[in-house]
């Protein structure tokens, strides 16, 4: 036995060196061929290493000359805000000088019809004999002797003559300006009774339109505050129990800002009308529109499924008010749920049979009393 046990351990070790020569030569054939695979990647490796050096030769080549060119730019645009700025200076020259010209012009029209003027006024000036001169004395003409003219140098004579003449025009009077001046003095009476008449209809102009203002205002605020009395007690009646209130953004002027809707649904803190659900918009909403009816009534109102977003209870507090407090006004809803359309006067159902869009319009008050009543013979 202990032989046969040998022999078996013998055959199997042979087996199991067999199957370990096998297998280390299969390990070296794999050893090779790894290592010829590493050899190729080593080459691919550095010939990877080899373009990326090149390329990074490039970029950075491309980069130098983008610096360069980036250089360039900022001197151009640089040269080309100074040009800017030159042009602008030139324009703003040029308009200084386009000013002064049209100035020029301006003032030498003016002044061109100044001495237009002044010539007329000067045309029609007229020597005025004053009364009183003639027998004054010292006026008498002086008699010189023959002797006397013959040593008088008649060029001087002549030069004093013109500079008396020239005197004698200066000091003349300028009768024509009482006349003038009495002109202008009406001119200026009658413009002063016409400034005193457009002052007058400027204060009663601006008096007007500060009463027309504090009469908006006034009418404005009674409105306001009727409106938001009669909010609170919509949404109370309709959320049994909640809160709203109408504020203005700015108090001392209220049509330069806006107003401010905040409501706050029971057993829920204040909010703004932009942070509240579905529903409680709803409800919102027909308060503030119930609240402005009653202020100023609208003969119709057209609402689509405005409860769409509210449950039984809203839908039947909203429908009964509409039926019972809102006489005075009419009232098209459309509506989906039987607890509003039930209650109302005459009812338009839309159906589609057949591809065909049909309606049919039904009394339901009618329709209740014809259900109510004994049938016939009884």
């Amino acid at each position: 036995d202990q032989l046969v046990k040998l022999d078996v351990a013998a055959k199997k070790a042979t087996k199991d060196r067999a199957k370990l020569e096998q297998a280390i030569v299969k390990q070296r054939q794999e050893l090779d061929d790894a290592q010829l695979q590493l050899t190729r990647l080593t080459g691919d490796i550095e010939k990877k290493t080899a373009a990326a050096l090149e390329v990074k030769e490039r970029c950075d080549q491309v980069r130098d000359r983008m610096d360069d060119m980036k250089e360039g730019l900022d001197a151009q645009k640089s040269e080309l805000d100074q040009k800017t700025a030159e042009v602008n200076q030139i324009r703003t020259t040029e308009l200084g000088l386009k000013h002064a010209a049209e100035e020029a012009e301006r003032v030498h029209a003016e002044n061109l019809k100044g001495c237009n003027y002044w010539n007329g006024e000067l045309s029609r000036l007229s020597l005025q004999e004053v009364s009183g001169t003639e027998h004054a004395p010292g006026l008498e003409l002086e008699t010189y002797e023959p002797d006397y003219l013959a040593g008088v140098d008649v060029t001087q004579l002549s030069s004093e003559i013109k500079q008396l003449e020239a005197q004698l025009e200066r000091a003349k009077p300028n009768l024509s300006v009482l006349t003038e001046y009495q002109q202008r003095a009406k001119e200026c009476e009658a413009r002063s009774q016409d400034l005193d008449e457009v002052t007058l209809r400027r204060e009663a102009a601006k008096q007007e339109y500060d009463d027309l203002r504090k009469k908006r205002l006034d009418e404005f605020m009674e409105g306001f505050n009727v409106i938001t009395y009669k909010l609170k007690e919509m949404y109370q009646m309709i959320t049994l129990g909640g809160n709203a209130e109408l504020e203005l953004v700015d108090s001392l002027d209220p049509f330069s800002e806006g107003i401010i809707f905040s409501v706050m649904p029971p057993k829920k803190s204040w909010r703004n009308i932009a942070n509240l659900s579905g529903g409680e918009k709803t409800l919102s909403s027909l308060a503030l529109v119930f609240a402005l009816h009653h202020y100023k009534p609208t003969p119709l109102y057209v609402m689509d499924e405005i409860d769409a977003a509210l449950d039984f209870r809203n839908v039947s507090i909203v429908a009964n008010y509409i039926k019972d407090r809102t006489k005075n006004a009419q009232f098209v809803i459309i509506s989906l749920r039987n607890n509003m359309f039930e209650l109302a006067d005459r009812l338009v159902g839309i159906y589609k049979t057949h591809n065909q869009t049909k309606s049919i319009a039904i009394n339901p008050y009618a329709q209740r009393r014809l259900s109510q009543q004994p049938p016939s013979g009884v």
